[in-house]
């Protein structure tokens, strides 16, 4: 029966990219190099069209979220504050795009891709069912952090959260997913290491119902012998390899290359970039989260309610005396 092996931290096949190769894509796209923009598609376009479709689900809308990220890359260049986080901000473009559009559309989010046919459909089914039952956020840092091997520090800068944010989330999301998909693994292969799960498995055949899953992964959460066996035998990173690398169209490449360098193209530079011109002070795209909370109006404490009603009890004083409260001198509040 399969184990789940220990996991990576990226998906083979993808470029390796250093830091000291993002510190020469920057140098060169601030130079405008003819060539950056080839380098920095070559270096990142598959990672990013990867997350843009786990994100929206749609090929087309995907790859048009690319091609206007990286294109906003090569022109606002300068507004990445350090040139070190180039990935982070990469994907942060990608991910503003991808949101720009389902908002305008008003299309729902974080819908999963389907699932190719598994050597192991019933693990295969049950990590599809369970990244679409995490909230957007948390799958969104389990995948940047496994998936696509950013740090905490670098998956937080592009969901706009703190590093220790990011981390926390990071686990939970790793804990449930490892979790649920331990209840199958370790109701095939734990059973001799545990005798409460095997009395619970002990007369079942087949795939597990969902009852017994969650059963389960109850027991598991709170065992420490079948927590020892989920860690040697199951991981998080391998579990997400089950869900289908997406890969950008051919046409993309010189999609992006033809917008970026083209004088005829100057237009839709423009357009792309004034499309996403609000960015923090590192750089960083502001996404409409985090617009909503910058408008969102505070909410007024008692204290300040309470003064509200003073003033306007008074106010009412003033209109039936008929003024002459005017002539008192001002409330004073005590100190």
């Amino acid at each position: 029966m399969p184990v789940v092996p220990a996991g990576r931290e990226s998906v083979p096949g993808w470029p390796t990219v250093d830091r000291a190769d993002d510190q020469e894509l920057v140098e060169a796209l601030r130079r405008v190099d003819a060539d950056a923009p080839a380098k920095l598609f070559d270096s990142y376009a598959e990672r990013l069209y990867d997350y843009a479709f786990s994100l929206a689900g749609e090929r087309d809308l995907a790859a048009d979220a690319v091609h206007d990220g990286l294109v906003t890359a090569q022109g606002c260049v300068e507004r990445l504050k350090e040139p070190g986080r180039l990935r982070a901000w990469l994907y942060a473009l990608a991910r503003f795009q991808v949101q720009s559009r389902l908002a305008h559309r008003n299309t729902p989010t974080q819908q999963l891709p389907d699932l190719e046919e598994q050597a192991d459909p019933e693990l295969a089914d049950l990590v599809h069912e369970t990244l679409g039952d995490l909230g957007g956020t948390e799958r969104e840092v389990l995948e940047l952090s496994l998936r696509h091997g950013l740090t905490p520090s670098e998956a937080g800068a592009v969901l706009a959260l703190t590093s220790r944010q990011a981390a926390a989330k990071l686990g939970r999301a790793r804990d449930h997913l490892e979790i649920a998909a331990a209840a199958v693994v370790l109701a095939r292969t734990g059973r001799a290491h545990c005798p409460d799960l095997s009395a619970m498995v002990d007369s079942w055949e087949g795939p597990l119902t969902p009852l017994l899953r969650r059963r389960l992964s109850g027991h598991i959460g709170g065992c420490e012998v079948c927590t020892e066996g989920r860690h040697r035998q199951v991981s998080a990173g391998r579990l997400l390899d089950m869900v289908p690398v997406a890969f950008p169209p051919i046409s993309l490449r010189r999609r992006v290359i033809d917008t970026c360098l083209s004088p005829d193209r100057g237009a839709t530079r423009t357009l792309i970039m004034d499309r996403g011109d609000t960015f923090d002070r590192a750089g960083f795209p502001v996404t409409t989260e985090r617009r909503s909370r910058r408008r969102r109006p505070r909410r007024l404490t008692p204290v300040v309610l309470a003064g509200a009603a003073v003033l306007a009890a008074t106010a009412a004083m003033v209109m039936i005396n008929g003024g002459k409260a005017a002539n008192n001198t001002a409330l004073q509040f005590a100190p």
